[in-house]
């Protein structure tokens, strides 16, 4: 048996994720109220970036907007920025650290957007190349900056386009009706009305990829199903990928390293396909 003292001596485990944050660069890319918003950014190294502008994948970490980790995501950063794409992980305003309601999370992934544009020849980014990915509230807002309008941070250049080119979403919300997620925490029912996703499909929404589980009891299965559906009947381009018997959370490195192997496969395979990343010469020699 360990002694008080001995439990103590013990080192704490390892975050990996939080781990991996430490490689990134930081930089700020919003003030608001007072309060700084950081993102991570992961380079490519020289032999893997593309001779011309880089595309960008920019995560959301998954939340209810009310809570989450920047770091979650850290591990996809550096599997990307291998691939010769610039990869960032966004911190956004969350109830429990920011008092803020999901309209300030909306707003904050449409200047997230506008910063990347903004900033384009800067960090080397082509401005028509951006990839939205997130998880549970962090995919809705980064969806939400390309399918409703009206959540605009006070004084912004509306005049820089918000909506990411592509988007890749994690178990997401997409219904904030009643019936589906997150109602309550807006402050204003017609606030909730006019961010609910899966009433403002339409023809030309960026190429979507979606991840879910059949037993997620957070954010509903269906939603994403019935999202799919509506997206190629509007002729969008929309792929869900379905885990059969897998919760909320899935993917994530920690939870399955098997599965978070293969939704990265998958991702990088969505990715070449519409023309974000070159094919992996590795893999193809592999193959060959």
């Amino acid at each position: 048996m360990l002694s008080q003292d001995d439990s103590l001596s013990k080192p704490a485990p390892i975050d990996r994720n939080r781990e991996l944050l430490k490689t990134a660069r930081e930089e700020i890319y919003k003030t608001v109220g007072g309060v700084n918003l950081p993102v991570y950014i992961w380079e490519p190294e020289s032999g893997k970036a593309p001779p011309y502008p880089k595309s960008v994948i920019a995560f959301f970490y998954s939340s209810g907007w009310d809570n989450g980790q920047v770091s979650q995501f850290a591990p996809h950063c550096v599997y990307f920025a291998s691939r010769g794409m610039l990869a960032m992980a966004f911190d956004y305003r969350v109830s429990a650290r920011h008092g803020s309601t999901p309209v300030d999370a909306m707003a904050d992934a449409r200047s997230a957007f506008r910063w990347l544009r903004l900033n384009a020849v800067e960090l080397g980014i082509s401005p028509g190349k951006i990839v939205g990915a997130g998880g549970s509230g962090g995919a809705h807002i980064a969806a939400a900056s390309a399918m409703v309008s009206g959540f605009d941070e006070a004084g912004e250049d509306l005049s820089i386009p918000c909506a990411p080119n592509a988007l890749v979403m994690f178990n997401p919300v997409l219904d904030t009706s009643k019936k589906g997620f997150g109602f309550d925490r807006f402050t204003e029912p017609d606030q909730a009305k006019r961010a609910n996703l899966a009433g403002a499909i339409a023809p030309g929404l960026p190429p979507t990829l979606i991840f879910h589980g059949t037993q997620d009891r957070v954010v509903p299965f269906d939603a994403s199903f019935d999202f799919a559906k509506r997206m190629k009947k509007k002729k969008n381009i929309c792929e869900l990928i379905v885990y059969e018997g897998q919760g909320h959370g899935f993917f994530n490195f920690n939870v399955s390293f098997d599965i978070y192997q293969a939704t990265l496969n998958v991702m990088d395979d969505f990715l070449v396909g519409q023309g974000f990343i070159e094919p992996d010469p590795d893999a193809l020699s592999d193959v060959l």
